[in-house]
Order: structure tokens, then sequence, then C-alpha cells
């Protein structure tokens, strides 16, 4: 079965298989490379990385408005279950069965805190089983060595890599995460939507093919079936 993967700029990502919808870390409406606005996607569930603004900016008003529900680590699914959302709060490590399949939340290093100065809780990256395959989203992340243990505990097929540096890897460290994750398929996020994180996505993607891995370098908007 395929996943269609729509990519929205930024780390902004919509997951589509066998009438699922899942949308991870939304940032439209204040995203400045979105190809369209919050009201457009339809989402199911909505993933949380962490709760930095350009990963959660729209979160709760998709969710309010056609009744997603928000899953993410259990300070963030508190936090917007007291403002009248529904949730799923997990930890990392744990795994969770859903309509569309199974999600993981693994470790990612990086801070968390809500616009409003609220505690986000841990970082994270999720392991999303959906329509056969499964999805590696790191979130924002340093590159750490536990990412070849996802690698044999998981048969990537696709995993989204930041690539930005300054707030996350940069190209160099994404290159070594890629490898360790031994997925076939390798989208790069989190890039060239501010100034400090400008990355030539295009080289990167050269870069990994000479490792024999499959680049995926999307624009807003763009999709990817995932077969």
């Amino acid at each position: 079965m395929a996943v269609k993967v729509i990519y929205h700029g930024h780390s902004n990502v919509e997951l589509h298989a066998d009438g699922h919808r899942i949308q991870i870390d939304p940032f439209y409406d204040s995203n400045p490379l979105a190809d369209v606005k919050s009201d457009r996607p339809d989402p199911q569930f909505i993933f949380l990385s962490h709760a930095h603004f350009d990963h959660v900016d729209d979160a709760e008003r998709m969710a309010k408005r056609n009744g997603a529900i928000i899953v993410a680590n259990f300070e963030m699914a508190s936090y917007y279950e007291s403002r009248g959302v529904k949730t799923v709060g997990m930890n990392t490590g744990g795994g969770c069965a859903f309509a569309f399949g199974r999600a993981t939340l693994v470790q990612a290093f990086h801070t968390s805190t809500f616009p409003d100065g609220a505690a986000g809780g841990a970082p994270g990256g999720w392991i999303l089983q959906v329509g056969g395959k499964t999805i590696y989203f790191a979130g924002d992340t340093a590159l750490f060595g536990d990412m070849a243990l996802f690698g044999k505990l998981w048969n990537i097929d696709l995993a989204f890599l930041p690539i930005g540096d300054h707030y996350t890897m940069g190209p160099d460290h994404a290159l070594i995460a890629a490898e360790m994750l031994k997925a076939p398929h390798i989208m790069p996020i989190h890039y060239n939507t501010f100034p400090p994180i400008k990355q030539d996505a295009k080289a990167f993607g050269q870069r990994l093919r000479e490792k024999q891995i499959n680049p995926v370098v999307l624009t807003a908007g763009q999709e990817f079936n995932l077969v």
C-alpha cells in the first residue's frame, strides 16, 4: 500500500494512507514557505515532536476545527487537553496502537517550551507504522548514536531528517544519521524557512545519492508516494 507524503515547508508534513490522514508538526499560517493555510488540511491525528512555535503553531486551531486527536508527549498532551482538545499522551520509548497502525515516541536532543512559556516536556521523534510502511520523523534534533539502534529495531522505509544546522543537526551530521538509519529514502526538513537555517537541499540530496540513498527533496505543496 502506498503512503502519500505532502510537504508544506519547514517540518510540516501530511501522511495519507488507506483513508487515514495524519498531520505532523503543523506550521501553516505563520510559515513563509507554506503553500496553504491551516484551514485546508483535514487530519484525523496531529502528531507533535515538541512545543516550539514552528512545530505547534496551528495544532490547537486545527484540532478544534475538525475534532482531530493531538498525539504528543505527556506534558504537551496535558496542555492541550486543558484547552479542550482531544489528546493521547505518551512518553519516550512507549508505543501505542492507532486506527492507522502504530506509533512509538523516541528520543530527540533539543529543547521544548510553548510560546506562552509553558513547559513542553522532553522533545521527541516519531516512528509511525502506517499503510504497511515504517516512517521515522526525527523532529528537531542533534545527531545521536541511538539512531543506529533505530535502524536495527525498525525496517525504516522513509526518514525525515532536519538539515538546517544552527538549531538542529546540519547536512554533515544528517548524512551520518541517514547511514545509521539504513532507510532507503531520506527527506530533508527544517531548512530555508529563516535565514539561520538556509541550506542547499539539492546538494544534500546529491550526497545521499553518492551513498546509494534516495533523496526525497520537495518544495512546499509537492507530494511523494512511498510504495
